[in-house]
């Protein structure tokens, strides 16, 4: 999910522009909000949007009080924003390079990408980086947070997810008003994606939501698959781009893995009888430096998270703890931690 260092608009003087729209950007939303109790009483509220909401409002209590996540008044509140996405995530990575660009901001530390409000701002940000010579890449964001600096609401675009979607997505980002590591996107997001994942687990199973055994198994597979394609071309990137080869070497090599990667995707439809829920990851062509090193930091801890979660007997107050002990540590000790419960994960 995305994050938006909004808060960081009030403070500091460089990047105006982008500063300015965040603020836009943010009143919008703000100048918006409805209590979802007031809509819920409506009699005018239509029938599909209180389904909807009644729904919000039972995920945010399972979240606070089974998963023990905050009750710190986010989601208490609706907005329309009258459009499809909430806001344009850019990210940038040099061409030799899986190491994203990142932004650092008052009080909220350094993020490996920039939330815009309107999607010509986007496009303009991704002109200027790609003009100083990095990969970009964009990608619609249907969710938002200010990590607890305010009270944020259920936005209408948030609620395109089904049930158990739009329940991952909450607990996902009340997640990160749990816990948040300044700094470390990477840490934070495989944090907030695992407690998505558990949370969503026992959400369908208070629920009662019955899920095919043998559909959800092959999905896991075709998802397991698509991943590991992925990284395993981001792993010969690496390898490549930390050669001793000539640079023109290097931009030619990366040319035949991301080709490669192309042939891979077309045989990985076809044996998944034309599945199209990755064709964005290709569209208009193979997913640059941008996109790969942006795959890591969303994916590449979660198993880790999970084995700590297991570790504290799956309690989640237990849990959070542990987190947060970990996240107070040292980098280069928790850089160790992780990788000892990566490999804890790993193990049969």
């Amino acid at each position: 999910m995305l994050l938006v260092p909004v808060i960081a608009a009030l403070s500091g003087c460089a990047s105006l522009g982008y500063y300015g729209q965040a603020l836009q950007g943010h009143w919008e939303i703000t100048s918006k909000k409805r209590a979802i109790s007031t809509l819920l009483a409506d009699p005018d509220t239509p029938e599909d949007l209180r389904v909807r909401l009644e729904q919000v409002r039972q995920i945010r209590a399972f979240a606070v009080e089974s998963l023990g996540l905050p009750d710190s008044g986010s989601y208490t509140q609706y907005v329309d924003l009258e459009r499809d996405v909430t806001l344009w995530l850019v990210t940038a990575a040099p061409k030799l390079s899986l190491e994203p660009r990142r932004w650092c901001y008052p009080l909220v530390g350094c993020f490996s990408y920039r939330g815009y409000f309107q999607r010509p701002r986007a496009d303009r940000a991704l002109e200027r980086l790609a003009g100083q010579g990095y990969d970009v890449a964009v990608a619609p964001g249907l969710a938002y947070s200010t990590l607890g600096f305010s009270r944020d609401p259920v936005l209408n675009t948030m609620l395109a997810y089904d049930e158990l979607a739009l329940a991952g997505v909450i607990f996902h980002e009340l997640a990160h008003e749990q816990y948040f590591l300044k700094g470390d996107t990477g840490f934070n997001e495989s944090f907030a994606t695992a407690v998505e994942r558990l949370g969503k687990e026992r959400w369908a199973a208070a629920r009662g939501l019955t899920v095919d055994p043998a559909g959800q198994a092959r999905m896991d597979r075709r998802d397991e698959e698509f991943t590991g394609m992925l990284l395993a071309a981001r792993g010969q990137l690496e390898t490549l781009y930390g050669s001793d080869s000539s640079e023109s070497d290097k931009l030619a090599g990366k040319e035949a893995i991301l080709g490669q990667l192309a042939v891979d995707f077309r045989t990985f439809r076809q044996r998944w009888d034309g599945f199209t829920g990755y064709d964005h990851w290709f569209d208009p062509g193979p997913p640059n430096n941008a996109r790969l090193a942006l795959l890591a930091t969303y994916e590449k801890s979660v198993p880790a998270f999970l084995a700590l979660f297991r570790q504290n007997d799956q309690s989640f107050p237990r849990f959070f703890e542990a987190v947060r002990r970990l996240g107070n540590q040292p980098e280069e000790q928790r850089d160790r931690a992780i990788q000892a419960l990566l490999e804890a994960a790993a193990a049969p």
